[in-house]
């Protein structure tokens, strides 16, 4: 278990309540991505700038530079509301609740019991090195995270339910845990 983990999901234990694991999210290939992304569109950016100014094509480079730039600045935005939300959240599993503490300033805590889980409520999947516990129902495509929102709590306003246990270093390991408590309230 993450130290420190524990000491922010422990607050939030209720009576009776055992903290079965708890960690947080890692690096992930997500991230790398991202960081890529914004390079490529800044070398863009930089490429039409250094264009020949009597060329055709340098008005339109121009504008369009101005666009990449502004993009870059969005990507830039992004991946620091994104890295932000990683680093300030924590996930635990108890003999009765999965627990998401996260939030960009002061944190909020989401507690999914588990008896709800692997019924019409709620499935839990597990993808790649994620947890997912959303409807079974929802059969809508659903991006792996929303711009600018919370990467492990779908935001109210998609009217959908679906959290993530995001970036786990042993999503098999917690999976498996958060199943067999599950099966042990029936």
């Amino acid at each position: 278990m993450d130290p420190e983990a524990a000491a922010v999901i422990n607050p939030h234990l209720l009576a009776r309540e055992e903290l079965l694991w708890c960690g947080r999210p890692h690096d992930t290939t997500a991230l790398r991505w991202r960081a890529g992304a914004v390079v490529l569109v800044g070398i863009a950016a930089l490429v039409m700038r250094s264009l020949p100014l009597d060329s055709s094509l340098a008005e339109r480079a121009d504008l369009n530079s101005i666009l990449l730039a502004v993009l870059v600045c969005v990507l830039i935005a992004e991946a620091i509301v994104f890295h932000t939300y990683l680093s300030n959240t924590f996930y635990g599993v108890t003999n009765q609740r999965v627990i998401i503490v996260s939030g960009l300033r002061e944190p909020e805590m989401v507690a999914i019991l588990l008896d709800r889980l692997n019924t019409p409520q709620l499935r839990v999947q597990k993808i790649h090195r994620h947890i997912e516990l959303r409807a079974p129902g929802d059969h809508m495509y659903q991006p792996g995270y929303l711009p600018f929102t919370n990467p492990s709590v779908q935001p109210d306003w998609t009217g959908r339910e679906c959290y993530r246990l995001f970036a786990l270093e042993d999503a098999r390991r917690v999976c498996d845990l958060i199943i067999e408590s599950a099966h042990k309230l029936e």
